[in-house]
C-alpha cells in the first residue's frame, strides 16, 4: 500500500491550472522543482498538494503528473492573522481528514501552512524557508512579519522533525526548538540556471539582488560601490525600486523587480554577486550564482556561505562592513580571468548539491526515516 503524503505550501497554482492568473506575490519557487521530482515516485507515494488561491471561491481538485492538487479559496492575510488563520486551518484540517495522510509536510512559517500542519496529530515535517524570529532580531521587519514570527515560535515547538537549508538556519531553529530533530536538506536551484553560461562582460559588472527591506542591507552594497576606488565597477540592484534610491553615483543602477529570464542574463554577465544580508537562511540568488559559476560576497549571517569558499570562490565578510565588501569586490574584479577562475572554483560541488537529483534523493531519505519511526 502506498504511503500518502500531504504537502502544504505556497505552490504557484497557475502551474497546473491555467485559469489562475500568475501573481507577483510570495511563493516558494523550489516547490515547482519538487513537483517535477515527485512525478518519479508515484509508485511509492501518493502525493497530495494543498495550497490556496484568492482567485477561486470554491475548492478545486486537480490531478497532474500523477499527483493530486487541492486548491482552497484564499482570504485576506490581515484577517487571517487577526483570527490566527482559523478559517484556513479549518479547511485544511477537514481536507486532511478526507485524505488521511501518513505524513504531513508543511512548508514555511511565513503564512499559515506551518500552523495547519501543527494541528495534524500524526507524523509531520516542517521545512523552513526563512527563520523569521532571527530576522526580526537582526533588522527592522514589517508588522506582518513580526506577527508571523510569534506564530513561528509556537509552531516550531510542535514539530518533532524540522528541515532547513543551511547550518546557519539549523542553528537558529535549534534555539527555538531545542528538542526537535533538525535535518539539513537544501532545495534545488531552478533548472534554468544549470544551463546559463558564465560569460562576464568586458568591463567589471556586479549584481546585488534583494528587496529594499532593511534585512537585505542593500545600503551596505551602495556604500561600498560609492567609494571612489569602485567607481569603475557597475553595480546593478535587482529588486531595488528606482524611486527609493535617488542621488546614486552613476555606477549604481536600481532595476526594480526582475524576472527569472532577466536574472539569468544578469548572472551570466556578472563578475561577482554581492549579498550583504543581515540574516538569510539560504537565498536563492546565491545558489543560482554558484550554479552559474559567479563568485559571491556574502555575510557571516547568510546561510549560503556554505557554498562560498572564502578567498577561493568568493568572500564571507562581517555584516555592515562596507569596507570589507569593497575590498572583496576589488579582489574579485582585478581581472576578468580572476573572476572566471574564482567562479569556477568549487562549482562542481555546488551544482551537485543544488541539483534536482540531490534534492529528490535527500527528500526520499528523509520521508523514509520519518515514516519508519
Amino acid at each position: 500500500m502506498k504511503q500518502r503524503i500531504a504537502i502544504l505550501g505556497t505552490f504557484p497554482a497557475w502551474v497546473i491550472d491555467s485559469s489562475i492568473i500568475p501573481t507577483g506575490g510570495h511563493y516558494a519557487v523550489w516547490l515547482v522543482s519538487l513537483y517535477h521530482i515527485l512525478e518519479n515516485v508515484a509508485d511509492v507515494y501518493e502525493i497530495h498538494w494543498i495550497t490556496t488561491s484568492r482567485q477561486i471561491s470554491r475548492t478545486k481538485h486537480l490531478e497532474s503528473k500523477g499527483q493530486y492538487f487541492h486548491i482552497l479559496p484564499g482570504s485576506s492575510i490581515k484577517l487571517g492573522q487577526m483570527t490566527h488563520y482559523l478559517r484556513e486551518r479549518f479547511l485544511i484540517a477537514r481536507l486532511l481528514r478526507q485524505i488521511r495522510p501518513t505524513l504531513v509536510h508543511a512548508w514555511g512559517t511565513e503564512f499559515f501552512y506551518a500552523l495547519a500542519g501543527k494541528d495534524f496529530k500524526g507524523k509531520k515535517l516542517l521545512s523552513m524557508q526563512g527563520v523569521l524570529s532571527a530576522y526580526c532580531e537582526r533588522a527592522p521587519m514589517p508588522p506582518f512579519m513580526i506577527k508571523q514570527s510569534k506564530f513561528e515560535k509556537a509552531c516550531l515547538k510542535a514539530y518533532k522533525h524540522i528541515s532547513t537549508e543551511s547550518v546557519w538556519a539549523a542553528e537558529r531553529c535549534r534555539e527555538l526548538a531545542p528538542t526537535a530533530t533538525i535535518h539539513l536538506w537544501d532545495y534545488a536551484a531552478n533548472e534554468q540556471f544549470f544551463h546559463t553560461p558564465h560569460i562576464p562582460a568586458n568591463t567589471p559588472v556586479c549584481l546585488a539582488a534583494g528587496t529594499d527591506t532593511p534585512i537585505k542591507n542593500l545600503q551596505c552594497a551602495i556604500a561600498a560601490f560609492s567609494r571612489p576606488e569602485l567607481a569603475h565597477i557597475q553595480l546593478y540592484l535587482a529588486g531595488a525600486e528606482p524611486q527609493h534610491h535617488t542621488n546614486l553615483p552613476p555606477n549604481i543602477i536600481p532595476l526594480g523587480r526582475v524576472g527569472r529570464e532577466k536574472m539569468q542574463e544578469l548572472l551570466s554577465s556578472a563578475w561577482a554577486l554581492v549579498h550583504p544580508s543581515l540574516a538569510d537562511s539560504c537565498p536563492n540568488i546565491v545558489k543560482e550564482a554558484r550554479v552559474v559559476g559567479v563568485p559571491c560576497v556574502v555575510t557571516e549571517d547568510c546561510g549560503a556561505k556554505q557554498y562560498v569558499v572564502h578567498g577561493k570562490s568568493g568572500y564571507v565578510i562581517p555584516a555592515h562592513d562596507s569596507e570589507a565588501l569593497a575590498q572583496a569586490v576589488l579582489e574579485i574584479t582585478r581581472s576578468r580571468e580572476n573572476a572566471l577562475t574564482m567562479g569556477a572554483y568549487d562549482q562542481t560541488r555546488c551544482r551537485e548539491a543544488l541539483s534536482a537529483n540531490t534534492m529528490s534523493r535527500e527528500l526520499l531519505r528523509l520521508y523514509s526515516a520519518i515514516l519508519a519511526e
